[in-house]
């Protein structure tokens, strides 16, 4: 009678072994949509930064493209005159918040976008008073989105000022 298990030691160790793989599989079933969510929200992250970046330290393409929009390849606000890291030119952004107010559709494919956003230049000299504001007509909710804030200086008709450009992608 050597290695031989009665009908009901092997039943008892088949419900152990069942019940021990279908806990794993539930907790694993429970971990990998935060998993992905926490994916998604990292990779909008990231490119939330990079649009950042490129909006505040490049001046665009054509550099001076904000004298003829319809000419512009890529929006940028940097000052291509000064050429000083994270001083955005206020032509740019004055011409940007107009064409953004009159067609979000086509400064978002300009910008080479596939998410929705919304850019909002702060004030800081005057206690956050708002001074440009980008954004879709109509708000979509999303589960993933994310928010860059970045301080940066502005050319306002030759003085400098001081702000806040917030970016929210979703």
């Amino acid at each position: 009678m050597k290695a031989q298990i009665s009908f009901v030691e092997f039943l008892t160790s088949m419900i152990i072994f069942i019940a021990f793989v279908g806990y794993f599989s539930i907790q694993i079933l429970m971990f990998v949509p935060n998993y992905i969510n926490q994916i998604k929200s990292e990779r909008l992250r990231s490119e939330a930064f990079q649009i950042s970046e490129l909006l505040i330290n490049d001046p665009g393409q054509p550099l001076d493209w904000n004298l003829n929009f319809a000419n512009a390849k890529r929006i940028g606000f940097s000052d291509q005159l000064s050429n000083k890291t994270n001083l955005l030119s206020g032509a740019k952004i004055s011409v940007f918040n107009t064409k953004c107010q009159e067609n979000y559709g086509n400064v978002k494919n300009l910008m080479g976008i596939d998410h929705d956003f919304s850019l909002i230049l702060i004030d800081a000299n005057t206690g956050g008073l708002e001074i440009r504001n980008c954004r879709p007509a109509t708000a979509t909710i999303r589960q993933v989105n994310t928010t860059i804030r970045r301080v940066v200086a502005y050319d306002d008709g030759g003085v400098v000022k001081y702000g806040e450009l917030i970016l929210q992608v979703w």
